[in-house]
């Protein structure tokens, strides 16, 4: 991870709306009864509600633990990019987006 840089936080608010955009595609793929639609559904609803949260507080983005988080994001989000716009795959993304989720969740956690 050390050739990875951290975020700022406009840069995290923007790759969460990515994903979320992303999700969105996918998710159109799916009938709104399919259990894989219903999961995105969820997982796109966790990811908005966590981008307004942050998109109306202010994060220290200069501590150690900022940087490592979201470095760790990055990485996710890396790794959720290699699957998530292939429908045949859509269970390794979801494990993907579990992941991506809980990094996510690990930097809201850092708001006052």
């Amino acid at each position: 991870m050390s050739n990875l840089t951290s975020l700022t936080s406009i840069e995290l608010i923007r790759l969460i709306g990515n994903v979320i955009v992303e999700i969105d595609v996918l998710r159109s793929n799916f009938s709104r009864e399919d259990n894989n639609r219903k999961k995105l559904d969820n997982f796109r609803d966790q990811l908005d509600t966590i981008q307004r949260k942050l998109a109306r507080s202010v994060i220290d983005e200069n501590t150690g633990e900022y940087k490592k988080l979201t470095e760790k994001l990055k990485k996710n989000n890396e790794e959720l990019n290699q699957t998530i716009n292939e429908v045949e795959k859509v269970a390794e993304t979801l494990e993907k987006l579990v992941k991506f989720i809980g990094a996510v969740e690990e930097i809201a956690k850092l708001m006052p």
